[in-house]
């Protein structure tokens, strides 16, 4: 290799860096503009009567959008590519986090509640219409980000880039329990926090621009001035041109990514949307006090994500396979995730029970990477209808639920079947995961 092609293997490989940095940032704001509606939904069920059941249905309006949009958007990244699909989805779920704030809006009531309406049901109806809207646009993210982290990625780094895609989740939720309190201490409504994450999100879009040009995200090998890598991350030549399809394999492969993609699901989304509730109203902790357990919470699940992605990379270069490894490290971080199950026994002490959550936190986000580079084995041409089918039913399967869970806790006051439910989900995928995958060979 001379040196003019040595020069361009290097500024591919830090633009490749500058690209998983802007998919995290996009991932950040994602989580900021999901999360703010749990951060203050205490002060919306005592200020418009926005009771458990009624943010059960909003979360699972949420969800079901989100499942329509994984499919929608799927096809259409695989159609037309993330370059100028990523803006659209930015776009459209930034300005429905900066509608969120009419909800309160006299105007709005009056459009959705009729006079024998209950209290507070304009105000509800207003919140579902855009957390359907945030939801559907939501769903664009991780199709635009996966097609992008596959493109610019060699197999051997995805693991790790996939960390620092999906640590954004949790940068943006400990950001946003902290952001809320600075509005709050400054005089701010909770209205503010929801048009200032939005305005945010329709700034990433110029620098997504800046940094992705026409042709950038074309198929091709990550490192142009390489050799394609299999996943092991070893050079190996084009595939045999009459190599016959394994359908049986590619069917037990979807098979496998459903359930895993599912427990992961239903373990993730019940904290991210309960956790502050179940803290404020069932913990009685102060909103400060709160603040500070979930930002705990994120951060803890931020550094398990990107710990799992670097173990991952690192048991891979002591002569295992790649496959070995995530199934090693899945297995250790489903021993964090399943302390939920014991988090209803615990009881409000703050320094016992954030610890705890705190492993939690970094056991379940920290499997989110290991599947993404599962589902980035999925057949390229269709990898992004296939990811948001997986995901879709992901969500309505996770919709369903927190309907039942919002019903539940309204009756019950109870949050403990779906702390032990989210502990105990990922470890049905560890095992399906063991005996139905099979690696490449």
């Amino acid at each position: 290799m001379n040196n003019h092609q040595s020069e361009i293997g290097n500024h591919q490989s830090h633009w490749r860096w500058w690209i998983c940095g802007a998919l995290l940032l996009a991932t950040l704001l994602n989580y900021m503009d999901r999360q703010a509606l749990s951060e203050i939904a205490t002060e919306m069920k005592e200020r418009y009567h926005l009771d458990d059941a009624r943010y059960g249905n909003v979360e699972r309006g949420f969800s079901y959008a989100f499942a329509t949009g994984s499919i929608l958007f799927g096809f259409l990244a695989d159609r037309f590519g993330p370059r100028r699909l990523y803006p659209i989805v930015l776009i459209g779920w930034s300005l429905a986090g900066v509608a969120t704030t009419f909800a309160a809006s006299p105007e709005a009531v009056r459009w959705l509640e009729d006079p024998g309406d209950e209290p507070g049901t304009g105000t509800f109806r207003w919140l579902l219409i855009c957390r359907t809207v945030l939801g559907l646009f939501e769903a664009g993210h991780w199709p635009c980000a996966l097609i992008t982290a596959r493109q610019v990625l060699t197999a051997a780094d995805r693991p790790f880039g996939n960390s620092l895609l999906q640590s954004g989740a949790s940068l943006g939720a400990v950001l946003t329990p902290l952001y809320v309190l600075l509005v709050r201490s400054l005089g701010g409504s909770w209205q503010v926090v929801f048009w200032t994450i939005g305005i945010a999100g329709l700034l990433w879009v110029p620098m997504w621009f800046a940094l992705v040009r026409k042709g950038d995200l074309d198929d091709k090998p990550a490192v142009p001035s390489d050799p394609e890598l299999d996943e092991a991350g070893v050079p190996h030549g084009p595939p045999e041109p009459h190599e016959p399809i394994d359908v049986w394999g590619f069917v037990r492969r979807v098979f496998v990514l459903a359930v895993i993609v599912t427990c992961l699901g239903l373990s993730w989304q019940f904290i991210r949307a309960w956790l502050p509730k179940y803290l404020k109203e069932f913990h009685k902790y102060t909103p400060a006090a709160s603040a500070w357990a979930v930002a705990c919470y994120y951060i803890a699940a931020d550094l398990g994500c990107i710990l799992a992605g670097f173990l991952v990379r690192l048991l891979a270069g002591s002569r295992r396979s790649v496959h070995t490894s995530r199934v090693i490290v899945f297995a250790l971080w489903c021993g964090l995730t399943a302390l939920a199950a014991v988090v209803p026994l615990i009881g409000n002490s703050f320094w016992v029970l954030v610890p705890v959550l705190m492993l939690v936190g970094a056991g379940i986000l920290g499997l989110h990477p290991i599947y993404y580079a599962l589902a980035q084995e999925l057949p390229h041409k269709h990898m992004g209808l296939l990811s948001g089918l997986l995901a879709a039913l992901t969500w309505v399967t996770v919709g369903t639920l927190q309907g039942m869970i919002g019903a539940h806790i309204k009756e019950t006051g109870s949050y403990a079947p779906g702390f032990i439910l989210a502990g105990l989900a990922p470890l049905v995928g560890l095992v399906v995961l063991v005996l139905v995958w099979k690696p490449a060979k």
